[in-house]
């Protein structure tokens, strides 16, 4: 399954979390989608992002949002659910409303992300430079 893919499915079971009433888990599994998402785009351009959330966020932001052109909303956005979990995972207390906010700004990172990740020259111009030039096939001549 692809990171995106991965993304987007966890932020359905958080939209099934929310409509239930555990606003906490939603959030953090909308977390783990904009993750998702952040370490698709690393991945395009063959960077091995980190486990550490706060480090994947922070080569994510660099590397995609200020070299790369994404749109700083998305990079906002994406502090924005990760700073949501950390208070979640914090207290567990986090309103419904809440909720439903972080799933909207995942919803959007992973979006941006995608759309990126489709149109970007960037991400092309990145994969055909680390691709290995083409030798071309040598004919012998016989005598």
């Amino acid at each position: 399954m692809s990171e995106l893919a991965r993304a987007r499915e966890e932020l359905f079971a958080a939209h099934l979390l929310a409509t239930t009433q555990f606003a906490a888990q939603a959030v953090a599994l909308a977390h783990r989608g904009v993750l998702a998402a952040a370490e698709a785009a690393l991945e395009a351009l063959d960077r091995l992002p980190p486990a550490d959330p706060p480090a994947l966020i922070g080569m994510f932001l660099k590397q995609v949002v200020r070299e790369r052109g994404l749109d700083p909303d998305a990079g906002r956005l994406l502090r924005a659910v990760h700073n949501r979990a950390v208070l979640a995972d914090a207290d567990g207390v986090v309103p419904p409303q809440e909720a439903l906010r972080a799933i909207a700004d995942a919803t959007a990172v992973v979006d941006a992300v995608d759309d990126w990740l489709t149109h970007s020259e960037f991400v092309t111009i990145a994969r055909e430079s680390l691709r290995p030039p083409r030798r071309r096939a040598r004919t012998r001549k016989t005598p």
